[in-house]
């Protein structure tokens, strides 16, 4: 088995786990502010990671080599999560992973500007048709627009350069190292912000179980993420993560009466186009 397949099944991990946090996401999101959220699933995540790196005795392998990288990952993070889940609130689920799905063309942009990676016509082919997939599917009216479609927009630039900083920390960090950065500097940023009001709101029972929903299914999507990028390039692996779409989609039809058409899944059938061409090309 190549490395790129590899990535790419350690990527549909990542789809799993990002579209499971996105429900979570859903119902938990007008319940409590975003930056408690992201405090109380890092609280989660640092404890799953510290746990780890205690019982494996791997506390040697954290350094900080890289700590200047691991900042601007983590702030570059921290800002998107916010934004998403602030969309999460406020447009439907397909609109935010739509526009969340801007973030390939992002990361072609990036990856040739920041890591010098060559790009072909394959790659550049497959992020277009993907896009237009993207676009057939949610129509967007300029009419419309909102704040919560501006925080998505963005939050797919912040991602794009989470992806960039990650896949350059996978050539001289470890796995756990990078999560341990992610885990520990969330925690401080979400600390923080959610101090801003003088106060932390505590989760009550209703919304508990979505955070913890969220702490894992974080972590794991960033472990699978992680892993993915360490074994082949993000211009190959990150256009998997258009399958989402058409999940998303079917999820906000069955349980949040988001209405489902023809278009939705032309859509769909193109972005899993792309995909194709994008891995196929790749496995030559």
């Amino acid at each position: 088995m190549t490395n790129t397949v590899k990535g790419s099944l350690w990527m549909l991990g990542g789809v799993f786990c990002l579209t499971l946090m996105a429900v979570a996401g859903k119902e938990i999101s007008l319940q409590i502010d975003t930056f408690e959220i992201l405090f109380f699933r890092s609280v989660i995540g640092v404890s799953v990671i510290l746990f780890f790196i205690v019982k494996k005795n791997l506390l040697h392998e954290i350094n900080l080599k890289q700590i200047t990288t691991h900042l601007k990952r983590n702030i570059a993070h921290f800002t998107g999560q916010n934004l998403w889940l602030y969309a999460l609130g406020s447009i439907t689920l397909a609109e935010v992973t739509s526009l969340e799905f801007t973030m390939p063309i992002w990361i072609v942009l990036f990856s040739n500007l920041m890591l010098n990676e060559k790009l072909d016509k394959f790659k550049i082919l497959a992020v277009f048709i993907g896009f237009i997939g993207v676009l057939i599917t949610v129509r967007p009216d300029i009419q419309s627009l909102n704040l919560g479609l501006i925080a998505a927009a963005i939050s797919a630039i912040a991602f794009a350069l989470t992806n960039i900083y990650t896949r350059r920390l996978t050539s001289t960090e470890s796995t756990l190292t990078i999560l341990f950065f992610l885990t520990t500097l969330q925690l401080i940023f979400g600390l923080i912000t959610s101090l801003l009001d003088g106060k932390l709101d505590i989760p009550t029972n209703e919304n508990i179980l979505w955070i913890v929903i969220i702490g894992f299914a974080g972590l794991g999507a960033h472990y699978c993420i992680t892993t993915a990028l360490s074994l082949a390039p993000p211009t190959v692996v990150a256009p998997i993560d258009l399958l989402r779409l058409p999940i998303v989609v079917l999820i906000g039809v069955l349980f949040y009466s988001e209405q489902g058409d023809i278009f939705i899944y032309l859509g769909a059938a193109l972005i899993i186009f792309a995909n194709w061409i994008n891995l196929k090309k790749a496995r030559t």
